[in-house]
């Protein structure tokens, strides 16, 4: 399948920068169901455009392309995405074993610890991954449709760059601060204490946008 080039400027230049063209099928495999009778096995837009719902558990590069060779091409109103930040760091979660009283150690680290994913990267590899992805999900929405891309101050820079080239700059819509209500400990500079979500729309004239469904009641404590 043939994907639509890019829509040009402003452009974020690094090493070994290439754009996607074609993208390859990669079938999925029919793991489970719940409350589904007669499943189907393959999961085309038709098949599921009315329900029920579909989850996906891969690499999101193939998952992207799976949707776009099975008809979902221009049929999303709205992706959400809360990609790496790149961030530096290994992310774990500790895991309990039976039987077990106290801490184990192997090699410097406990082995109750379990690696969920790393998020460290060479910049040039994470705006690689970032811009490929990106691209997809462009192809994916459908023209009122809209992407929103949470991330921090590590590559927000970046990631706005990025998206301006993809879906084009007039395409923005909103910078959607997400501030943190916790104390912070930091004495040397002001806090980090918010995220970012960028809001883009596929077309710069018509996007969706359910401002009653957003609207909170008013009260007088409000005052």
């Amino acid at each position: 399948m043939k994907i639509k080039p890019v829509k040009g400027r402003p452009m974020l230049h690094w090493v070994g920068k290439r754009p996607i063209d074609t993208i390859s099928n990669y079938p999925a495999q029919l793991v489970d169901t719940y409350n589904v009778e007669n499943p189907e096995k393959e999961p085309t837009y038709d098949r599921f455009k009315d329900g029920p719902n579909l989850l996906f558990q891969g690499d999101n590069k193939e998952i992207l392309s799976t949707l776009l060779v099975q008809g979902f091409r221009g049929k999303i109103d709205l992706i959400y995405i809360d990609p790496p930040f790149d961030s530096g760091a290994d992310y774990v979660r500790k895991v309990a074993l039976r039987g077990e009283q106290k801490n184990l150690e192997a090699e410097g680290h406990s082995v109750i610890e379990q690696t969920q994913y790393t998020d460290i990267w060479a910049n040039d590899n994470y705006l690689q991954f970032m811009f490929e992805r990106l691209i997809l999900i462009r192809e994916l929405l459908s023209e009122k449709g809209g992407i929103y891309l949470h991330c921090d101050w590590h590559k927000s820079h970046h990631l706005r760059l990025l998206l301006d080239e993809v879906f084009g700059e007039g395409n923005f819509v909103n910078e959607i601060i997400w501030k943190y209500n916790w104390a912070s400990t930091v004495k040397k500079k002001f806090s980090q204490k918010h995220d970012t979500i960028f809001w883009y729309a596929k077309s710069a004239e018509n996007w969706i946008f359910n401002l009653d469904e957003m609207r909170e009641p008013y009260t007088d404590e409000q005052l």
